[in-house]
């Protein structure tokens, strides 16, 4: 199967939706000291209901605007 090409080519690594931008226009960044790429939706779920922290470097997510 052939993936999607998203415009940013950041693909969301828990749900694989684009992980789209933050309210400046930027690619939206989770984790500020690894990159791992969340979209904002499995990152709010995650700082709610999840393990609060990074999936790859298990980093405690700070808030994001």
């Amino acid at each position: 199967p052939t993936h999607l090409k998203h415009l940013n080519g950041q693909v969301c690594q828990i749900c694989g939706d684009d992980v789209g931008l933050n309210l400046d226009g930027d690619v939206f960044v989770a984790c500020n000291i690894c990159s791992f790429p969340v979209c904002r939706p499995c990152y709010e779920y995650e700082r709610k209901d999840g393990n609060q922290s990074c999936p790859q470097c298990k980093t405690i997510y700070k808030r994001h605007k």
